[in-house]
């Protein structure tokens, strides 16, 4: 940073007969590791430092000033919503999982939907790494279903990233499970792309459609066939696919059929990818296609369990069978 170039070019730059004792080195040119000939004052450090980076700095622990806290620095007046760079204080917080410093700077009056130089909001960053950040921005007012620059929602993240917990705080903060980005992605395409179990399985249990297309044609499923292509499958992905099976009915990967080009590099998989798309669709599958969509966007477990209909086949609508 600029703060950091001018204080080693000050270093530099001073003469040799300036040097001072061991007493005289700043402690802030000691924790920094820099060498003592000729240190700025502290003063003229602070200078270089302005009062935004002092506080994103502290917050992120990144060579932040001796004696500075995120508390003295909003009690001496630092603006809890003025960037620095690309960067927003409370943003900073949830990059560094710290919910005591999030719910510090909401009670100072950080703007909770406010959007950092990538048009991301402080949730997207909490979505990837801490359900407690996640929770406490839902619980001051934080948009669930905010857009970042790619159109990407906080949910997208949570199931990119395999947050279980993010992902049911999101959902049941208000997230929308089938919302689309820039290329008609769902969250479930996100997660089935990566293998992603646990969240696969959470997305579907809240209504996500298994059979959406994105831009390029691609179904979730083929996302996942593309994964398993490049040698990266295993148990958990088998499971996804089979979860993906059940909850569409019939194998789709791509639009006007065919397999990606991953799946058709490998002869083995080609040839079950194939045997499976070709399978008909059942009208006991179709049936439970369109009663878990007819439902919408909730948790199908309490809705389900309020049809008239026999226990096994509520079993059967939830995919346990």
């Amino acid at each position: 940073m600029e703060a950091d170039a001018s204080f080693s070019s000050a270093i530099k730059s001073n003469p040799s007969r300036h040097r001072p004792g061991p007493s005289q080195v700043p402690a802030e040119c000691q924790r920094q590791g820099l060498p003592p000939e000729g240190a700025p004052s502290m003063q003229q450090f602070n200078r270089k430092c302005s009062m935004p980076e002092r506080l994103i700095r502290t917050i992120s622990s990144i060579r932040s000033l001796p004696g500075d806290s995120v508390e003295s620095l909003i009690r001496r007046g630092a603006d809890v919503n003025c960037p620095h760079d690309t960067l927003m204080p409370l943003h900073s917080a949830c990059m560094v999982c710290d919910p005591d410093c999030v719910e510090l700077l909401l009670e100072n009056g950080a703007h909770v939907d406010s959007q950092d130089g990538y048009q991301r909001t402080a949730l997207h960053y909490a979505a990837e790494k801490d359900v407690l950040c996640v929770e406490i921005l839902i619980e001051y007012g934080a948009n669930p279903n905010a857009l970042d620059g790619n159109q990407d929602t906080p949910l997208h993240w949570a199931a990119f990233k395999n947050k279980e917990e993010c992902v049911l705080a999101l959902l049941e903060g208000g997230a929308k499970v089938n919302t689309r980005d820039y290329n008609q992605d769902t969250p479930l395409s996100w997660a089935v792309m990566k293998g992603n179990l646990e969240s696969v399985r959470l997305l579907l249990e809240h209504g996500a459609q298994p059979d959406t297309v994105n831009l390029k044609g691609q179904y979730p499923a083929g996302r996942l066939a593309a994964l398993m292509g490049r040698g990266l499958g295993g148990e958990r992905e088998e499971e996804c696919l089979e979860l993906l099976i059940r909850a569409s009915g019939q194998l789709r990967l791509k639009r006007g059929g065919g397999l990606p080009p991953e799946a058709a590099r490998d002869a083995h998989l080609c040839q079950r990818l194939t045997e499976l798309c070709s399978y008909p669709c059942t009208l006991k599958a179709l049936a439970r296609r369109v009663v878990r969509g007819s439902l919408g966007e909730c948790l199908l477990s309490e809705a389900v369990t309020e049809l008239p209909v026999p226990r096994s086949v509520q079993d059967y609508l939830l995919l346990k069978e």
